[in-house]
Parts: structure tokens; C-alpha cells; sequence
């Protein structure tokens, strides 16, 4: 019997690109699940494939020359890889919304903000009794979207041009458009990169009261572990394509079980005054060439001989924390 509150399942999803030098294997069988009303983080070094895994989910991705080479992503039940056109158009339109790192690859430049965010509330919104918004109260609601994300005079920047505004004020944009939607699952990959950092965590606080208020799900996607910690209820640690850990998001960051997840977390800059970390050593893997076994093996220093050979499977490490290395096989079994 299916889970009722499962919203979004994505099982042993393979994706790669095919490009001149041969063929990048990407994503090497990510697994994850978010649940109805959920905030799930995830979280790895800049390259290692958490853009990739929210293109897919939305699929996004240019094919050629990506190429899908198996899994499956579960939203509601019904796999996302195989929707029809129209099917996919609707689940776009009502159920997952997004917001990327980059401003510009989401507003189109030759079209108004005003013009921009009316299409999306005219499409995505209908009031409580089922009819089509009217054209005043989709302006009513585009100019509270903009409100919403602290944008200033936003009956100006209705009429503005994206290249009229800052990287800030552009992802202030992208933020309220997702927000404008009825959307159950929002897909936030840096929300708050172009963000001065002095307004970052006013953003992130009220992008987090407003998914509360309308109840949505959330998948957040980052590299700061600050963010994750405040933001999300559970955690998925990613390395070159593979979840190498997962569990309750304060439980994992006290108490970090992969080699790789302690490596993240000694990096965290401290204001205790043990100088710079050194981080990890080592850098990802070339996608073209990965190493067999477990991807993180090279750069690991509890590595053992069966690392190299077969990638490990994730075991128990604590209360719903699981982890996918080798150390924990005996204390699993």
C-alpha cells in the first residue's frame, strides 16, 4: 500500500552527458524522499550533482546531450521521466515550482517583471470557488508576492526590464514568482546566492514563514551547513553523484557517521580560534573516468580494500541516520 504522505521519491536515478571527450556519468544512483509538508536539505561540495538531481525532477535538462540511464522520480506516485508533454505541463504549473541560483537563466529579458509574474499567477492560481483569477486581482497578488520577499516600490519594478535590476533584486524576483504559485513542493537551489549577505537570512526566514503558512513541502538545496541546520528537518549528504549519508538534519550535523560528511563539518569555518580548516584533500572525482567502488575512496583515510571494488550499501547508523561506508557493516548487521 502506497505511503499517503510520500510526496516525492527518487530511486537509483543514473543521469550523464554526453560531450565531446565521451561520456560524464553524473549522478550514480541517488535516492531520496520528501514528504507532504517536509523541508529536506541537501547538501554537498559545488560540482557533485544537486543541480542536476533538481533538473531532473523538473526535467529540465537538455537531452542531448544528457541522457537518463535509469531510476525512477516518483511524485505522487506517478513517474515523473514518464509523463506525457501535457501531463509534465500541468505538474509544472500546479504542483512543483523552483528557484535557481542564477537569476538570469530563470527571467527572460525581454519580457517585463510585471509581464513575467502575471503569466505565472494567471496559470498556477484560481480562487477558492474555482474560477480564473480577474486581472486586478492578479496584479493584487503579483504586487504581494513582491512584498513578500522585501522588494522595495514593487509597483516600479512591475514595470521594470530584468536587466534594470540587480542580482539581488532579480533573485527577489525568482523568489516571489515561486511563491506567487500554489505549488506543493518548491525546489530551492541557492535561493539566496545573489543575495547581499546581510539580507540572506531575512530572506531565507521569510521564504521559511511563508512555505509554513501555505504548507508546502521543500527540498533545499545547498552547501552551507548553517542553512540546512536552521531550515530542514532531515539531511542528505551528497558526493559526486552518490548519497553518501542521511538522516534527522541536527542529529546527523552533531553526530556525522561518513568520512566524508566528518570532512565537510571539520571545514566549517569556528570562531574558537583554531585557524583555517584544511578541508579535505583531495578534489571531486572527473565524472569521465569515476573511480570504481565507493567515489569518495581516493580521498578517504578509513579506506579499506573493498572500497575500491564494490560501492557500499547504506547501513543503520543511528536513529533513522544511515550511512553508505563500509565501517558501519558490522555494527549494522
Amino acid at each position: 500500500m502506497p505511503n499517503s504522505s510520500l510526496l516525492l521519491e527518487i530511486r537509483n536515478l543514473h543521469v550523464g552527458f554526453r560531450i565531446f571527450e565521451g561520456h560524464l556519468r553524473v549522478l550514480a544512483g541517488v535516492a531520496l524522499v520528501v514528504n507532504e509538508g517536509e523541508r529536506v536539505g541537501l547538501v554537498g561540495e559545488t560540482g557533485c550533482g544537486k543541480t542536476t538531481t533538481v533538473k531532473s525532477v523538473l526535467r529540465v535538462l537538455p537531452i542531448p546531450p544528457a541522457r537518463v540511464a535509469g531510476g525512477e522520480i516518483l511524485y505522487r506516485g506517478r513517474d515523473v521521466l514518464r509523463m506525457h508533454r501535457h501531463a509534465l505541463h500541468v505538474l509544472r504549473r500546479q504542483e512543483l515550482t523552483a528557484i535557481f541560483q542564477d537569476p538570469l537563466q530563470s527571467l527572460n529579458p525581454v519580457f517585463t517583471v510585471g509581464s513575467q509574474l502575471r503569466d505565472i499567477v494567471r496559470d498556477s492560481m484560481r480562487t477558492p470557488e474555482g474560477r480564473a483569477l480577474s486581472r486586478r486581482e492578479i496584479e493584487a497578488r503579483c504586487i504581494q508576492a513582491l512584498e513578500e520577499t522585501g522588494m522595495p516600490d514593487p509597483d516600479r519594478i512591475m514595470s521594470n526590464y530584468p536587466i534594470q535590476l540587480s542580482g539581488g533584486m532579480r533573485q527577489r524576483v525568482c523568489i516571489a514568482e515561486a511563491l506567487s504559485t500554489t505549488a506543493r513542493l518548491l525546489l530551492a537551489d541557492e535561493p539566496t546566492t545573489n543575495l547581499d549577505v546581510t539580507i540572506q537570512d531575512q530572506i531565507l526566514r521569510k521564504l521559511d514563514r511563508l512555505v509554513d503558512q501555505k504548507g508546502s513541502s521543500v527540498l533545499m538545496i545547498t552547501h552551507s551547513m548553517g542553512v540546512v541546520r536552521d531550515l530542514t528537518q532531515r539531511i542528505y549528504i551528497m558526493y559526486a553523484g552518490s548519497i553518501v549519508e542521511t538522516g534527522p538534519t541536527r542529529q546527523l550535523l552533531a553526530s556525522p557517521k561518513h568520512p566524508y560528511t566528518q570532512g565537510l563539518m571539520a571545514s566549517v569555518p569556528r570562531l574558537t580560534g583554531r585557524g583555517v580548516s584544511e578541508g579535505i584533500p583531495g578534489r571531486i572525482p572527473n565524472y569521465l573516468e569515476p573511480p570504481p567502488g565507493c567515489r569518495f575512496h581516493p580521498r578517504c583515510p578509513h579506506r579499506m580494500p573493498e572500497c575500491s571494488v564494490e560501492a557500499p550499501p547504506m547501513f543503520d547508523v543511528g536513529a533513522d541516520q544511515r550511512a553508505a561506508c563500509y565501517l558501519y557493516r558490522r555494527s549494522s548487521s
